[in-house]
């Protein structure tokens, strides 16, 4: 059992936040996953929880001054966005006033909680277009020449190239849709062509997401911020959408918040392996019994199927018991796990290997470890994993408290 897979949320917020700022040199998870490596070099230098309070507040204060100049923005953009759709809903194109009222500016709360889980935030402007027809890629080249017309095009995004070492121009959309080829979107031009198109989720939801940013033009900076834009069937997937964010979504982003890493390879019966296999049992539980029936109904509806039967959207008794005794099975484990990951503690070679694997050792000159230092780091290490205990604990009890609501919502009555 290793220390380090449970420590990425120690990496540099700074560096990662000044990346979201700029698209250019975006690193988005369809293209990589920076989570899945540990990125923290150690050292006996421990910084405080208040110095991270102290960037979360910084954070915080530059939202609250921006907020004025993003909702500015968000009103231009879904004029435009309105606009275009009421201009080709002959080809089925329509756009929601009541829906994107709600929330066109991500919330100061939901800012600051994807902040402290990943180090960074995109997409706080976003809008939302409904599009039956998705493979109708002429149709969509339609709605990108009148986007371009009222001044927003495709964001480009730049990857790096790991076996050239340069960096590629992408444009910034994803295509969740089977039956669509990178020759479909032919029409579309040689650069949009290198649009990411991946498969349906597993609960079957599918769309069209894509950034866009004003065309050509000289602003500040602040103002070529890429805009989300997601485009699903109808009203009524956007409901489900809603409604699976709400009692299955937020679960799972619960479980993101731990410190413990899941993908991790643990012994069999370990308290890591239960801890990742309840956590699994209980996201598929989720997307079988809410997600995937609730995306089927709403795909049916809004494109008015016929003759499909609706599918119940229901947690049956004995799956509520399962989730329930799943998730105490979490939270009885979590001491276990941690009390494992102390004792590693006890071994002086591998406070020494951690020591050596971090940045201060790698860059001083002088190589020798003193007693004083493997003391003073295994102190810090304690410390550091006393403090993930009580984070996670505290974690589980609040996805604890979710999937009762979820139950309550959709369990059998």
């Amino acid at each position: 059992m290793n220390i380090l897979p449970i420590i990425p949320n120690l990496q540099n917020k700074n560096l990662a936040q000044k990346k979201s700022l700029n698209n250019n040199y975006i690193i988005q998870t369809k293209y990589s996953n920076p989570l899945a490596k540990d990125t923290v070099s150690f050292s006996a230098k421990y910084q405080p929880k208040t110095i991270g309070n102290t960037i979360e507040n910084a954070i915080m204060q530059s939202y609250i001054i921006n907020e004025p100049n993003l909702k500015a923005r968000a009103i231009h953009f879904h004029k435009a966005l309105k606009k275009v759709c009421e201009k080709l809903s002959n080809i089925g194109f329509s756009y929601d006033e009541s829906y994107n009222i709600k929330h066109p500016v991500k919330t100061l709360e939901s800012y600051m909680d994807k902040y402290s889980r990943q180090g960074y935030v995109q997409d706080t402007v976003r809008g939302t277009a409904y599009w039956q027809n998705q493979h109708d890629i002429g149709a969509f080249k339609q709605f990108l020449e009148e986007m371009k017309l009222e001044g927003y095009e495709i964001a480009p995004i730049k990857i790096l190239n790991k076996e050239t070492l340069k960096f590629e121009r992408f444009p910034d959309l994803e295509i969740r849709q089977n039956g669509v080829s990178k020759e479909d979107l032919a029409p579309l031009g040689s650069f949009m062509q290198k649009a990411e198109i991946s498969r349906p989720r597993s609960s079957t939801y599918s769309d069209f997401q894509m950034r866009f940013v004003p065309t050509g033009g000289v602003g500040k900076s602040e103002n070529k911020q890429p805009i989300e834009l997601i485009m699903l069937y109808g009203p009524h997937y956007a409901n489900a959408k809603e409604l699976e964010s709400k009692y299955v979504y937020n679960i799972a982003r619960s479980f993101d918040k731990l410190h413990i890493d899941l993908k991790a390879n643990y012994p069999e019966k370990s308290p890591g392996r239960r801890i990742a296999n309840n956590i699994d049992v209980i996201k598929t539980r989720l997307r079988e019994d809410i997600s995937r029936p609730l995306f089927t109904n709403a795909y049916n509806q809004d494109l008015k199927i016929k003759g499909e039967e609706k599918m119940p959207v229901m947690i049956s008794k004995a799956h509520c018991e399962v989730l329930d005794g799943y998730m105490s099975g979490i939270r009885q484990k979590i001491p276990m796990y941690y009390r494992e990951m102390k004792t590693r503690l006890k071994d002086e070679n591998y406070i020494i290997k951690i020591i050596k694997n971090s940045t201060d050792y790698i860059s001083r000159e002088n190589k020798e470890i003193s007693s004083q230092e493997i003391k003073t780091m295994r102190e810090f290490l304690n410390n550091r994993l006393l403090t993930y205990e009580a984070e996670d604990l505290g974690t589980i009890t609040t996805a604890h408290e979710l999937l009762k609501a979820t139950i309550k919502k959709f369990g059998e009555k």
